[in-house]
């Protein structure tokens, strides 16, 4: 059957960042989809994401994710890498 939740494959990804540093994770429309302190540790399906952090809307800076597999990344990782500027969420009809 295609389509079925048995095809979905997620992926173990973990970043690591200052103690006290929020860690949100959006997805490709830039909609919330996670956040944490410190450490995110979570399993998500195979796309694209963004990393923003410090607290929502305060920082400009997103960090574009490509996640084809598992993985770990240290704000240290993401700051050395390309980055983007944050953009609002796209809403869909109807929201």
């Amino acid at each position: 059957m295609k389509g079925t939740t048995a095809e979905r494959v997620y992926h173990h990804l973990v970043v690591v960042a200052d103690s006290k540093r929020e860690i949100w994770l959006v997805d490709d429309l830039w909609h919330p989809v996670q956040n944490a302190v410190g450490t995110l540790d979570t399993h998500v399906l195979r796309g694209r994401y963004f990393i923003e952090l410090g607290e929502t809307g305060t920082s400009d800076v997103a960090y574009p994710v490509e996640l084809f597999g598992d993985l770990r990344l240290t704000q240290g990782d993401l700051e050395a890498g390309p980055a983007c500027l944050r953009q609002a969420p796209i809403l869909l009809d109807g929201e």
